[in-house]
């Protein structure tokens, strides 16, 4: 009796477990056609990115400026919450906890500098996100996101603060 009890228990779990992975390939098939037809994230739309500090920007200091591109989802909001300082402070955690879904790019620049950088030096990947972090002496948020700006993107920078557009060629 308990073999036949054995029997009658084994079957139907062996057939559930079989029917769980056959059902499980066309799946996954459907998630990576899914994803290869519509790719998550979007492409940046940047010809350039223009970074211009005023005259007595950041109290005549130089002011380290970090573009963050964000290629993971999940990273948006965690990043997103971040105030410049809080962002200088875990940089170094970030790039190393998340290195293949982030790119940072990162300059010190003194008042009155200009800096032109190419849009190929940010790649060419979908996107989820993407800041502006300014490491400013005075508190606050110093970030802003950039990511909907298109065409040439500019970043002005102030005494204590800082805005970005985007410049559409016509």
């Amino acid at each position: 009796m308990n073999k036949k009890y054995f029997l009658y228990l084994t079957i139907p779990l062996l057939l559930n477990l079989v029917s769980c992975s056959v059902l499980d390939v066309p799946l996954k098939a459907y998630t990576a056609a899914k994803e290869f037809a519509f790719p998550a994230g979007e492409k940046l739309n940047w010809e350039q990115v223009s970074i211009g500090m005023g005259p007595g920007a950041n109290k005549d200091f130089p002011l380290t400026v970090d573009v963050v591109i964000v290629l993971k989802e999940s990273l948006v909001s965690k990043i997103s919450n971040l105030s410049a300082k809080d962002w200088f402070q875990s940089k170094r955690n970030f790039i190393q906890a998340f290195d293949t879904h982030l790119v940072v790019k990162s300059w010190e620049l003194a008042p009155k500098d200009v800096l032109r950088i190419p849009a190929k030096m940010f790649g060419d990947e979908r996107i989820f996100a993407a800041f502006a972090f300014a490491d400013y002496l005075v508190l606050g948020d110093h970030r802003v996101r950039i990511d909907q700006l298109e065409g040439v993107i500019l970043l002005e920078f102030g005494d204590d603060s800082f805005a970005a557009f985007g410049k559409k060629k016509n």
